[in-house]
């Protein structure tokens, strides 16, 4: 009996839908360690990597968007097509990125904010991304292929790519 207990709770377990409020996939402990993170995927041509360290859709769907004005009235902008638009330019801007950037043997220098930190219920955007970056040469660069940060609890991911 013990162990019917056991093994139906044990199946229950991992079967439960994400938390609509927390992250989906893994976020970072700084805005150093993302941009290393993206630095490291520049090097080695890996888009799939690069989507990892942005928002995922049910991020953005479940606790991001709605705290948005736009996802209120009088704009009532549709949570689907917020996400679709996003997603595509994320989409074309990793693959240029990667293009231009990738196996550059690129090392990161460091990464700023420009522009002042939002607030919203539950997480912050760091806004005006600059990504700065050292090539094999030894010559810096400030690269804004980076959109805004999204912290919370005291975790970082990207919210989107610049196309």
């Amino acid at each position: 009996m013990l162990l019917t207990i056991l093994l139906v709770f044990g199946s229950m377990v991992g079967c439960e839908k994400p938390n609509r409020r927390g992250w989906v996939t893994q976020p970072l402990h700084s805005p150093d360690q993302l941009g290393l993170a993206v630095v490291d995927a520049l090097n080695r041509k890996d888009i799939e990597h690069l989507n990892r360290l942005r928002v995922q859709r049910e991020e953005f769907l479940g606790w991001i968007w709605p705290e948005f004005p736009a996802s209120r009235p009088p704009s009532n902008f549709p949570s689907d097509l917020a996400w679709s638009n996003m997603n595509k330019k994320c989409n074309i801007g990793m693959k240029k990125w990667i293009d231009r950037y990738g196996g550059q043997t690129l090392k990161f220098v460091n990464i700023r904010f420009d522009r002042p930190q939002e607030t919203y219920k539950g997480f912050q955007l760091l806004r005006g991304t600059v990504l700065t970056l050292q090539n094999a040469e030894g010559k810096k660069q400030e690269l804004k292929i980076l959109g805004s940060i999204v912290v919370k609890d005291n975790r970082y991911k990207l919210l989107s790519y610049e196309d």
